[in-house]
């Protein structure tokens, strides 16, 4: 991966642009969607290139597809958003791009107040009072929270919360 100068656009090969255009699209996602929670909102170009130590100038152009980083530049901001390099060129179906989009949409889910995602969630019908319990909306997260981890984790969870309720002096 070679950096472009301003006026190299034109004399890119259509490879280089779609190269470009990819990970303009990638790094995209990732800007959208993974920000410390303190910010609040997406990086700017400024932020990101503090993080990574790119130029502002260098991050806008890459964020436009007008520029394709190299390989140590890539590597800096697949370390700040937490990837892989082969998220910002792999093909769709290559297992770290499948991953990291997965990651995305949970993020995304989050954000939203949606739930997570339902693959380890059981059908079966809640008493009475599971229903008052899940009416608050801290135990509802919490079971929320459990009912997304895979069936081995929750005996994990269970243990905790035995722990902590013995900690409080109630009974497990």
């Amino acid at each position: 991966m070679q950096s472009s100068g301003p006026g190299a656009a034109a004399s890119r090969t259509p490879d280089d642009r779609q190269g470009a255009a990819l990970f303009a699209d990638r790094l995209g996602r990732l800007i959208a969607a993974v920000y410390p929670a303190a910010l609040g909102r997406p990086y700017t170009d400024s932020e990101i290139a503090q993080r990574s130590g790119l130029s502002p100038q260098h991050v806008g152009r890459l964020r436009r597809g007008e520029a394709m980083p190299s390989l140590a530049k890539a590597a800096a901001l697949a370390r700040l958003f937490g990837v892989s390099t082969d998220y910002f060129h792999g093909p769709e179906d290559h297992p770290v791009v499948r991953a990291v989009e997965r990651d995305l949409e949970r993020i995304r889910r989050h954000r939203s107040g949606r739930p997570q995602h339902t693959a380890y969630r059981t059908a079966g019908s809640a008493s009475e009072e599971d229903a008052v319990l899940l009416g608050d909306p801290a135990v509802r997260g919490i079971a929320e929270g459990a009912a997304d981890l895979p069936p081995e984790m929750r005996g994990t969870v269970r243990t905790l919360v035995e722990q902590l309720r013995k900690a409080l002096g109630g009974q497990p």
